[in-house]
């Protein structure tokens, strides 16, 4: 190698050392803001390549080589971008001033190292972090190849002289040069950069420890010892920080040593940081303070770490809650009534009588199931209102009834009242059900036998008024009608108007009679004997008596008659005149609603018997799917001379006519319709009424 070249080397290499001053000074020097080092930095390697740049190794006239494709290359890949663009700005500006004929070759390889280092910084660097050196090795290889590649803007044969003369010293030479100076500065840095993070954290750590209003405490784990404090311990506890420093413990803290040790070891161990002592201060108070400890490294000493909150008043608030929590739950417990919590719109608790009211076996079967699954479904948009109401506006809910569902699917009727609770940290609502079931079934009978006694003696009046007025209507009716046979009988010509309208007195005193002798029976003036008489043979003298009229209409009569049924004591003549009555009913209801024929226009006839307070029933159905009734008419439906049908086709005696000869067996008729849509007569007989044959 030529002397002239080793000697530039050397003295470029010397300057290039000079980067590691540069970036000690950016830790040194105390700038205000640290935004402005990279450009200081910047400035100061543009001074030292101008520096290399003048101790060159001339190759030939405006020719000269130097290791700035090493100080800018390795400027870009360690000190980033800024500082990288400025010192190779200024080293540009210096060449183009030079001049000469390798300014163009000159000015391409601070372009070329620049940008090498920059692209391999930002996507390279890091790739190959336990080869580092093989890494920037590739690094430097790549930058002084694309510095060889820019002697083609030489002018010829000087290019070649170049590359010949310089090619060889620069591959062997200028990589292991590049690799040992970014090395050093990387490991330079890093090792800054570690500094400064320690300085950082133990500033940080002095700050919080001495500036937090925590009590912290600094204990050696070995001796007890403890080691620092901070001013809101020493305020804490009454001593001062030295004071403090002098102390152990074990002297402070009011458990047994032995459990202090044990504690201290678990911190350590990092297996339990948190704990709930007594301390006890300089005035000898003792305080329940909280404790949360950790493992801490200071001056390679294994030390705990511990912040203390004093907890006092939150233990004193407990104990009174769970007081209070005792209470609350002995006076739930013995209420006489269904109590239970309700959170996130599950059961949160439950008392014995609630247990007991949804038929559960314990607690475990409702704890956490969802209330309303316990709930009828027409309530579930009513409680979802009155929990906005609860949880929201905080308001009581009065009184309302429900019915709730037990386990086994069963309904219950409740009074059910809530208050808005918080339970648990979190707001919720406390109900109170009482079981009503027995009272409703009480009230809807007492209801049932008050409609019952009123209709009763409604229809016992009517009856009376009804006899009475029936007497005195058939008297003057058949002197009516035998006068008008004896006009009818005198008069000779039989074509003429006094025949024609004598015949016509007869008809309507004829059709008077026959509601006097309605009514007659309606008043229950006309009895009939009475014995048992087979169920069967009723319903089918009565289906005969109608079958051709239904036939007629296209009505379907559709028997649903349950095999083995009793004989009943009865009036059968009777029992078939209210059989006959319900089946015309339907008839005509069918026909109002089909005129013609259709699919539906069927009458259901459905007889079955049943056990009921220890007496055998029989219970005769008989639906059409007709118009139905007005709920405003059902009412109204068994009293006499009221009816839904035209003037001229009924009396409105039918039904109470019905409903007379029914009671009188001891039996009931009931009515289910819907307007519209459908109309049931159920109609109940004993098998024995108690009547004496």
């Amino acid at each position: 190698m030529d002397l002239q070249l080793f000697v530039g080397l050397v003295n470029n290499a010397a300057l290039l050392m000079a980067l590691i001053i540069v970036y000690e000074l950016t830790y040194v020097i105390n700038f205000r803001s640290r935004n402005v080092i990279p450009y200081i930095n910047g400035v100061l390697i543009g001074l030292i390549g101008l520096a290399i740049m003048m101790i060159p190794f001339d190759l030939a006239e405006g020719i000269f080589f130097d290791t700035r494709s090493i100080l800018i290359s390795v400027t870009a890949l360690t000190f980033g971008p800024a500082t990288a663009l400025i010192s190779s700005a200024i080293l540009i500006l210096y060449r183009i001033f030079l001049g000469g004929a390798g300014v163009f070759m000159g000015t391409g390889v601070i372009i070329v190292s620049v940008l090498i280092g920059i692209l391999w910084r930002r996507y390279l660097l890091n790739r190959w972090v336990k080869n580092r050196w093989l890494n920037i090795y590739l690094f430097g290889i790549i930058v002084h190849l694309s510095m060889l590649a820019c002697t083609i803007l030489l002018p010829e044969p000087a290019s070649h002289e170049v590359l010949s003369a310089i090619g060889l010293p620069v591959m062997m030479i200028y990589p292991a040069g590049t690799v040992i100076l970014s090395v050093l500065l990387l490991h330079q840095k890093e090792r800054k950069e570690s500094l400064l993070q320690i300085e950082e954290a133990e500033a940080k750590y002095t700050s919080l420890f001495n500036n937090n209003h925590a009590c912290m405490l600094v204990i050696d784990p070995e001796s007890a010892a403890i080691v620092d404090a901070n001013p809101a311990a020493a305020k804490f506890y009454g001593w001062s920080v030295e004071e403090l420093k002098s102390l152990k413990i074990t002297q402070i803290n009011l458990m047994d040593e032995s459990i202090i040790k044990t504690n201290m070891e678990k911190s350590i161990n990092m297996v339990q940081n948190h704990f709930i002592h007594q301390h006890r201060t300089a005035y000898g108070k003792d305080y329940d303070v909280e404790i949360y400890t950790g493992p801490i490294m200071i001056q390679g000493k294994q030390l705990i770490y511990t912040i203390i909150h004093d907890i006092s008043e939150r233990v004193a608030a407990t104990k009174a809650l769970q007081q209070s929590e005792e209470r609350f739950r002995m006076l739930i417990e013995s209420a006489p009534e269904a109590i239970f919590i309700q959170i996130n719109d599950k059961f949160a608790f439950v008392n014995q009588f609630a247990i007991t009211l949804f038929g559960a076996a314990s607690e475990e079967e409702l704890i956490g199931a969802a209330v309303l699954d316990r709930v009828d479904p027409y309530y579930h948009d009513q409680i979802r209102r009155w929990l906005l109401v609860l949880l929201e506006e905080k308001k009581a809910i009065p009184p309302n009834e429900e019915i709730f569902l037990r386990l086994d699917g069963t309904s219950v009727d409740v009074d059910v009242t809530a208050v808005p609770i918080h339970y648990a940290g979190v707001d919720g609502v406390l109900v109170f059900a009482r079981d009503i079931t027995d009272r409703k079934k009480l009230k809807a009978e007492k209801k049932a036998v008050e409609a019952q006694l009123r209709q009763q003696q409604k229809m016992e009046a009517i009856g009376t008024l009804a006899g009475g007025v029936a007497h005195e209507i058939n008297n003057p009716i058949n002197g009516i009608m035998n006068y008008a046979q004896l006009i009818l009988d005198a008069e000779k010509d039989r074509d003429s108007a006094t025949v024609e309208y004598a015949g016509e007195i007869i008809h309507e005193t004829e059709r008077i009679a026959v509601i006097v002798k309605n009514l007659l029976q309606f008043s229950r003036q006309e009895k009939q004997s009475h014995s048992y008489a087979n169920i069967y043979d009723i319903i089918n003298q009565t289906i005969s008596l109608i079958k051709t009229v239904v036939k007629r209409d296209q009505i379907t009569l559709d028997l649903d008659l349950e095999e083995d049924l009793p004989d009943i004591k009865c009036r059968s003549q009777q029992i078939q005149q209210v059989l006959m009555n319900l089946l015309t009913n339907a008839r005509d209801a069918l026909n109002e609603k089909y005129p013609e024929y259709h699919e539906d226009k069927i009458i259901y006839l459905n007889c079955v018997q049943f056990r009921e307070d220890d007496r055998r029933w029989i219970r005769i159905t008989v639906e059409d799917h007709g118009n139905g009734i007005p709920k405003d008419m059902a009412e109204k439906i068994f009293e006499p001379f009221f009816s839904t049908k035209p003037k001229d086709v009924g009396t409105g005696l039918g039904l109470s006519i019905s409903f007379g000869i029914v009671k009188d067996h001891h039996g009931k008729i009931e009515i289910d319709s819907a307007e519209g849509c459908y109309t049931k007569f159920i109609l109940t007989l004993p098998v024995d009424n108690g009547w004496n044959l």
